[in-house]
């Protein structure tokens, strides 16, 4: 595959930044994930940490190349991050239980594969516009899909950041599989926070989108959305990808990607804490020597 790709996380209004996001791809197979740990939540920070590392191991672990069962992949390692903050919380005997959302996708063969718990966001974009936009589990798109309150209302509603579904809570998460998708030349597929979502509107990402790769795009776009927030803007974060034509030479390009040359490895990998990895390592390492086994 060949690919434009853009990551990026800013700390906009906030004090830290709670964000995570991680590209990771083997020969055949590229996986996005973007985690938002939860403001109101102890080491929110740390829950979205853990997500996108356990996910990336895994990924790495059985994408060879390619993920034999995508959608069993996305189900059982979000499910496994939800058990891990579980357990990072009880071996730290941490007061509260950390907690994020978390969206993730995989592409390989042309298809695209997703999961998302929250209301962090994966939008697809092609040549006729928005195919596809992931729905929130928040109080405010209850209302919206009730028909008590519209797209614009739900936008400066005050219960808009509150959600009912997320990983570390004391429920198990319901995660959320979406319509696997095919995917081709010129399809962008964007996964990004509520920090950049919440200040864009469906229309104007499919105008900005058009006959242009994220590369392109989300550079303006996080500036945008940045602005509109203002001084106690969230977090915002991206993680985005636009498939390109596999026959073109896109020559030194720092955007592009080709998967079949590159060597697996993971891209945007954001850690603004040096002691964040060190803080549950023990307790990943065993998790993922779990599954290994």
């Amino acid at each position: 595959m060949k690919l434009s790709i853009y990551q990026e996380s800013r700390i906009g209004g906030r004090a830290y930044n709670q964000d995570r996001l991680v590209i990771a791809h083997s020969r055949d197979a590229v996986m996005l994930a973007v985690a938002d740990g939860m403001g109101g939540h102890l080491r929110g920070e740390v829950a979205a940490q853990i997500t996108v590392d356990l996910l990336s191991e895994l990924f790495y672990q059985q994408a060879t190349p390619l993920l034999t069962h995508p959608n069993r992949f996305l189900v059982n390692a979000v499910s496994t991050a939800h058990q891990v903050i579980l357990d990072y919380a009880a071996d730290h005997r941490l007061p509260e239980v950390p907690s994020t959302t978390v969206v993730a996708a995989i592409i390989q063969q042309g298809q695209l594969y997703w999961c998302h718990v929250g209301d962090s966001r994966l939008y697809l974009l092609d040549e006729k516009g928005l195919r596809l936009r992931s729905r929130d589990h928040s109080q405010v798109q209850r209302l919206i899909d009730q028909g008590q309150l519209s797209e614009d209302a739900a936008k400066v509603h005050p219960e808009r950041h509150k959600i009912y579904n997320c990983l570390g809570a004391a429920s198990d998460p319901d995660i959320d599989v979406g319509e696997k998708q095919s995917v081709g030349v010129g399809c962008s597929i964007l996964l990004c926070s509520d920090g950049l979502w919440s200040q864009v509107m469906d229309p104007e990402l499919e105008k900005v989108f058009f006959r242009r790769n994220v590369s392109q795009v989300l550079p303006a776009l996080m500036n945008v959305s940045e602005r509109r927030a203002g001084a106690g803007g969230d977090n915002l974060s991206a993680a985005a990808v636009t498939l390109l034509d596999e026959t073109q030479d896109y020559g030194e390009r720092e955007d592009v990607l080709d998967t079949e040359t590159a060597t697996p490895r993971q891209l945007g990998r954001v850690i603004l804490d040096s002691n964040l990895e060190t803080m549950h390592q023990e307790i990943l390492a065993s998790r993922v020597a779990g599954k290994r086994d």
